[in-house]
């Protein structure tokens, strides 16, 4: 074994950080749709949205105003996303989840 072997085993490993799972489909048509995850409760979720993101302005430089999308479930912001309008929200178990 040589000596950054034994250093790779003493390091600890780090907690692991909240991810959010979730996959756009659609992407290049007029409705777009994505399926994630409530970031906070895990729920699924599909949702559907249209328009490019509204852009306007954060301390002198322009910036995307992000759209909220709130979860049917736990009612929290479930995620933001950058598209002009949210047409639909539906919950659905969860593909990620065993």
């Amino acid at each position: 074994m040589t000596k950054s072997d034994e250093e790779e085993e003493e390091e600890e490993e780090l907690p692991p950080e909240p991810c959010q799972h979730m996959q756009f489909l659609d992407c290049n048509s007029e409705v777009g749709r994505v399926i994630f995850e409530c970031y906070h409760c895990k729920q699924g979720i599909i949702s559907e949205y249209t328009g490019d993101p509204v852009m306007g302005e954060y301390k002198g430089r322009p910036s995307v105003i992000f759209t909220k999308v709130k979860c049917p479930k736990c009612e929290q912001t479930a995620i933001r996303l950058q598209a002009r309008e949210v047409l639909s929200i539906t919950a659905i178990p969860s593909p990620w989840q065993q």
